[in-house]
């Protein structure tokens, strides 16, 4: 199979594709932004790299029996200003239905947020319709002059539904070319079995978490702005509580605001015993506290939010006596953070490091842009069954 994608990222639909096992050649990719072509190159075989869609001739491209695109989502998000096909980032569309009308592909996979649907009142997503269907989930359309005659199949999947803990709803628009092929559906929904915690790292780097500082001015203005009536947003994920991350973002880096979790980190005694066999408090280094029997009750402990310790000496909390007797955790600790960049990428359903090598802020635009694997690989499932 032929392959090819605009807008391609960091190369969600080929690893689903691998994930898959179905033979394929990669035959172009294309994506303006020369991180996330780095990224792509670093773990796919391709045989042209396009930068910028606009300049491309399409006529100069290879014939591929399946394109994928995820079109650029910034002019139609609910989270943005929505400026539709009025922002040059929403007519990127048009640039990919050239590809279609001069090369024919036998499908095509379009992906965008879900706030496509309901942009302009439903007519921006009408007029993608009217360019490219036949009949749209199977129901007979009106054609208009210049339709490309698909079999148009769109729904709106959320990655949470197909194995991964994270709410991200997005719009899958599936084009078939011929009619013997038109035995389509979207893939029935997944039980979920990991929650949020389980995909997450054990040991993270202390400048992941959020300063005390920060936390309270992200409470304070978030307090403003509901009195205002307004709609600043910050819910860090609880772990305690959520099962389920909210949908990653592109600039987590720029804004620590997004893609945040509370973690609880709980301390236990080590089964060591020193000096009398007292308790000690497990660093995330290895070594230990040691609490002995002739000072326990004296140490002032408290949970620090940047603390790779886990514990700093502060003078108005006290700790309870710690004795020879306590089993299990005793010290609780709240932490604010940001996902890491292998938190995304498992979030995401890609290998841990799959971004590895540009900056963290690269790292989480590529991630925040991404297409879910897993919910690609369901459709290609689905779609390339029997394929031949």
């Amino acid at each position: 199979m032929k392959v090819g994608t605009f807008f391609s990222g960091i190369g969600s639909p080929e690893q689903a594709l691998l994930n898959l096992g179905i033979n394929h050649e990669i035959e172009f990719a294309c994506d303006i932004d020369k991180y996330a072509r780095e990224t792509y190159l670093k773990n796919f075989d391709c045989k042209n790299m396009y930068e910028d869609i606009t300049a491309l001739d399409m006529k100069d491209l290879s014939y591929v029996d399946l394109l994928i695109f995820g079109f650029p989502c910034q002019a139609f998000s609910l989270a943005g200003k929505r400026g539709g096909f009025e922002d040059t980032r929403g007519t990127l569309f048009y640039d990919a239905l050239r590809y279609l009308k001069e090369n024919k592909p036998r499908y095509f996979i379009a992906e965008n947020v879900k706030g496509l649907l309901s942009h302009d009142n439903g007519k921006t997503f009408q007029t993608i319709i009217d360019c490219l269907a036949l009949t749209t989930n199977t129901q007979m359309t009106l054609i208009p002059f210049d339709n490309l005659g698909y079999h148009i199949h769109y729904k709106v999947l959320n990655t949470k539904d197909f194995g991964i803990p994270q709410n991200r709803e997005r719009i899958f628009i599936v084009g078939i070319r011929d009619d013997a092929d038109n035995n389509f559906r979207f893939p029935k929904e997944i039980n979920l079995k990991n929650k949020l915690k389980d995909l997450l790292q054990i040991n993270v780097n202390d400048k992941y978490y959020l300063s005390d500082k920060m936390i309270e001015g992200f409470k304070n203005h978030k307090n403003k702005h509901k009195v205002k009536g307004n709609g600043f947003q910050w819910n860090p994920k609880d772990l305690e509580k959520d099962n389920i991350a909210n949908c990653l973002r592109a600039n987590a880096a720029l804004c620590p605001t997004d893609n945040t979790i509370i973690t609880h980190s709980l301390y236990p005694r080590s089964s060591k015993t020193n000096k009398g066999g007292t308790g000690h408090l497990t660093k995330t280094d290895g070594t230990t506290y040691c609490l002995d029997t002739s000072n326990a009750q004296a140490i002032e402990w408290v949970a620090d939010y940047r603390s790779d310790e886990g514990l700093r000496k502060r003078k108005n909390k006290i700790s309870p006596c710690l004795t020879t007797s306590m089993a299990g955790p005793f010290i609780k600790q709240n932490k604010i953070r940001r996902l890491t960049p292998i938190e995304c990428e498992r979030l995401q359903g890609f290998p841990d490091n799959h971004t590895e090598g540009v900056s963290d802020t690269q790292r989480y635009r590529q991630c925040g842009n991404s297409i879910t694997v897993n919910v690609m690989q369901e459709i290609l499932k689905n779609l390339l069954n029997g394929y031949s």
